[in-house]
């Protein structure tokens, strides 16, 4: 069965989704490692100008565009998931619920955001 427009292999994309998701439990190490190289960083320079900067940098782009990436990969996921569904069924309808979800914008949490302490 299929929909007007749409040319999709099921079993391939399913494979890619596989594949992400796969690849992507491997984010949360890697923002815990980065958040460790930065916490390091702040801890060596000692100068708060400097402190202050890099949590900026931290708190400001890395931690929020970590997180963002995360969400959106799920969300990509998510969808692709039911885009296969709804066109294997014929679904318009989930079709287009589906690609809604894509392109959600994340909800962010941050919950390793920095705190310059004084001295």
């Amino acid at each position: 069965m299929s929909l007007t427009g749409y040319d999709i292999d099921p079993a391939g994309a399913r494979g890619v989704v596989n594949r992400v998701e796969t690849q992507a439990e491997d984010l949360p190490t890697i923002r815990e490692t980065a958040h460790g190289h930065m916490e390091s960083l702040i801890e060596a320079a000692k100068m708060r100008a400097v402190t202050t900067a890099l949590t900026s940098v931290w708190n400001d782009m890395l931690a929020v565009q970590a997180e963002a990436a995360e969400v959106r990969i799920a969300n990509g996921n998510s969808g692709m998931r039911s885009a296969v569904t709804a066109f294997e069924d014929g679904d318009i309808n989930m079709m287009e619920a589906s690609h809604a979800t894509m392109h959600q914008s994340p909800d962010l949490e941050i919950d390793d955001a920095m705190v310059v302490e004084d001295e």
